[in-house]
């Protein structure tokens, strides 16, 4: 079983991102980004060997959590190989994820989360793993210099898990601090 912790843009803009991520299946022939909803990736996919026992312990984490601001700009990449739009380092998402990375390396036995210290960097995907190199320069001619600016409040954390296909919600985890 593989799991991931995320934030998720409110509907209207999971559309617009959805129809973005649409264009690079049918123009680029990139269509990996499909297989789970747009998000903001904070703890990359575990295997836990206790995955009962990780709803008690988020439902904790985010009642200390308040909502904020949460700002996408533009289109970057990672290489040649990843093409995504940009997520604003705020200091409020640097924090949570790196109080959420804490939080499930020092429950190691129940979330099995052993990455260590990498650098965060927040986006959210529209073309990966299929997008061959041929594609990505046709990609990136067209949206390197191309705007996206949009933001919204993030109020809660997202408990995704693979059904052997796709990444689906398992779990939706509401920020309660200053409620």
């Amino acid at each position: 079983m593989l799991y991931f912790v995320a934030l998720l843009p409110p509907s209207k803009l999971r559309q617009q991102i959805h129809r973005l991520k649409m264009e690079f299946k049918k123009e680029f022939k990139s269509a990996h980004a499909l297989k789970s909803p747009p998000h903001i990736t904070l703890l990359s996919p575990f295997s836990p060997p206790k995955p009962m026992e990780i709803s008690p312990i988020l439902a904790s984490f985010v009642q200390e959590q308040a909502g904020f601001e949460v700002q996408l700009k533009d289109f970057s990449t990672f290489g040649k190989r990843v093409i995504f739009i940009d997520v604003r380092r705020s200091p409020e998402l640097l924090l949570l994820q790196k109080n959420l990375e804490n939080l499930a390396t020092s429950h190691w036995d129940i979330f099995g989360y052993n990455y260590g210290d990498r650098e965060f960097n927040p986006h959210i995907s529209l073309a990966f793993r299929d997008l061959t190199k041929e594609n990505f320069d046709k990609a990136w001619t067209r949206y390197q210099n191309a705007t996206f600016h949009s933001s919204f409040k993030a109020s809660e954390l997202v408990l995704f898990k693979h059904n052997r296909k796709r990444w689906e919600i398992e779990e939706t985890f509401l920020f309660t601090a200053g409620i």
